[in-house]
């Protein structure tokens, strides 16, 4: 592939091959996953606070709110990168059972995976097919078609994902990790339904205190932090696209009144149920970029401390 910088993006979701792109996403993308696979050299950035050092063939994932900065690149770095709305993500692969929300959600404490041979191999071909939509027609279906190849993408990356989920480093990390992820399916199963913590031991035949120490050292948040964030996301959900009242969603996940329920929403999310329903949403233009311009982020590893 020429080193090339490829931009496509159309508020659902975005390609690229630049990091000063990437990075431009990650702050200006709020809601978008990215992805980031490195093809040659290294990259070294925090993530969320801490250093990280990507090579040949890792991938990284990059959730919404996740937070990169300290970027540094060896001079023979190129990457593919892509990303997908975090709405876009729910309505299309989040919506196809628990198990994937579970993935996803194990890749925002676990960000960095190694690729085999075989899915090097298929990452590289799904990106040659965008770059080749790219520079060719723009027809009726140019953005469904690139909406497709973006889905099918989080479906290979999600099997990526997976793979790692299943092979631990020691029985220690394998049982908190295994504890963890059979959590994030019970609660992706139960559709952002409020539940305690105690509920969930009960269920796994557990204690509570056990549970909450298991998710606590595997994802560095706690039991209750994971419930309200999937009982927010379903909500915020529901809000957004669906027509029933704020009466009926607010019954529907186990608020026994609207005052209670308002309470929740707006201590996290800092607004009121009514006032996100009727927040207009901003759908952006596609826009198309094909240059050679050059990265300007600083070539040299940083000397270590």
């Amino acid at each position: 592939m020429k080193q090339t910088q490829v931009h496509y993006a159309d508020g659902d979701m975005v390609v690229m091959d630049s990091l000063d792109a990437f990075q431009h996403a990650e702050r200006k993308g709020e809601g978008m996953i990215l992805s980031m696979i490195v093809v040659s050299g290294y990259l070294r950035l925090n993530f969320c606070g801490r250093p990280i050092e990507i090579g040949p063939s890792d991938i990284l994932i990059c959730p919404p709110r996740a937070t990169m900065d300290g970027f540094f690149r060896s001079k023979n770095f190129h990457g593919l990168l892509f990303g997908m709305s975090y709405t876009k993500f729910q309505k299309t692969v989040g919506t196809s059972g628990g198990r994937l929300w579970s993935v996803m959600m194990y890749a925002m404490e676990h960000p960095v995976f190694h690729l085999n041979e075989a899915e090097m191999s298929i990452a590289s071909h799904v990106f040659h097919l965008f770059v080749e939509k790219l520079n060719g027609s723009r027809d009726y279906y140019y953005k469904e078609v690139m909406q497709s190849l973006m889905t099918a993408a989080f479906y290979e990356v999600c099997i990526i994902i997976e793979r790692n989920m299943k092979y631990g480093r020691s029985s220690q990390f394998q049982q908190r990790d295994l504890i963890f992820r059979r959590f994030l399916e019970m609660i992706a199963v139960a559709e952002g339904k409020r539940g305690s913590v105690a509920d969930y031991a009960r269920q796994l035949c557990i204690t509570p205190k056990y549970l909450s120490t298991a998710v606590k050292q595997a994802s560095g948040k706690t039991a209750l932090a994971w419930l309200h964030e999937y009982t927010l996301d379903a909500i915020s959900h529901e809000l957004r696209f669906s027509d029933r009242s704020i009466k009926e969603i607010a019954m529907d996940y186990g608020f026994t009144n609207l005052s209670t329920f308002g309470k929740f929403f707006k201590d996290h999310t800092g607004v009121s149920p009514r006032s996100y329903r009727q927040a207009p949403e901003t759908p952006k233009q596609p826009t198309y970029e094909n240059t050679s311009e050059s990265n300007p982020l600083p070539a040299e590893r940083p000397p270590r401390l």
